[in-house]
């Protein structure tokens, strides 16, 4: 069986078929469900801040909301899903059933990886649909009772750079599915994943502090700490481009770029990474 496996092409249509399988099954999750649910509930409250005079800067405010909600609950979302899509094949021993196809273990990880991941993006999706909604609507109706906050009577909120925003966060997304992946491959608990995929998230958002610490202090121990603290885990911090987005800054397309080679390249490190692990896992 050894022998046969090593000698079989490796194929791009069993990932998908791996990964369409996955989706279905996430979306059939009822976290999955509750989080719709709560994507609706985030376009029917924003319809409250009618009752408020805020001006133009209540458009704002909206935006930054919708921008945190993509990024907490997308993070947490990607968290637990691929979690429990991965390791859930491993508790209920139906990987068994799986990899004893003709089938590579590293298309399983690609393709448990990929359905996670569409998942995630799908919600991002459906959030950035409200949070469009949500400002269009809102925007219209100040522009409607306050013109004078508006310069020549034009909008103001750039919809395409909101657009942007919701793709940079499905690559931040696609890094962080990836890390749980990993640690799924030799995890002995779901849990243990989960946990492990939220402290990456949050020293991956306090990255930037660590590279600047790098340049602060003299000893060359914590140099060395520092770097490869910077190195082996991602600066999340650079895919928190909201703020700007949500002042009304147009990003120049080399920034765009930058991040999409910056997420491919973790990615596919940490991908091959769990490769590597989940073929030496005896299951």
């Amino acid at each position: 069986m050894t022998d046969s496996r090593n000698r079989l092409s490796w194929s791009l249509s069993r990932v998908f078929t791996i990964g369409i399988n996955t989706f279905r099954e996430a979306v059939r999750m009822k976290l999955f469900i509750a989080m719709t649910i709560l994507a609706m509930c985030a376009l029917a409250s924003s319809f409250l801040f009618r009752e408020f005079n805020f001006g133009s800067s209540e458009l704002k405010f909206i935006a930054d909301f919708g921008f945190g909600g993509m990024t907490v609950f997308g993070s947490a979302l990607a968290v637990i899903v691929t979690a429990q899509l991965f390791y859930g094949e491993i508790e209920h021993r139906t990987a068994l059933t799986l990899l004893a196809k003709p089938i590579h273990r590293s298309e399983f990880v690609l393709g448990k990886f990929l359905g996670s991941w569409f998942t995630v993006v799908c919600f991002i999706g459906m959030l950035t649909l409200c949070l469009l909604f949500a400002l269009w609507f809102r925007e219209t109706s100040i522009l409607a009772e306050y013109p004078d906050e508006f310069k020549d009577g034009l909008r103001i909120v750039q919809y395409g750079e909101i657009v942007w925003f919701s793709l940079v966060q499905a690559l931040r997304i696609g890094i962080l599915c990836s890390v749980v992946v990993l640690f799924s491959t030799y995890a002995t608990s779901s849990l243990f994943a989960m946990v492990m995929g939220v402290l990456v998230w949050i020293v991956g958002q306090l990255q930037h502090i660590a590279i600047e610490a790098r340049g602060v202090v003299d000893s060359v121990v914590l140099k060395g700490v520092y770097a490869i603290a910077s190195f082996s885990l991602p600066n999340f911090h650079l895919f928190d481009v909201g703020e700007k987005l949500a002042l009304g800054e147009t990003l120049p397309g080399s920034l765009y770029l930058k991040l999409l080679a910056y997420a491919l390249l973790y990615s596919t490190f940490y991908l091959a990474v769990a490769s590597a692990s989940f073929n030496r896992r005896e299951l």
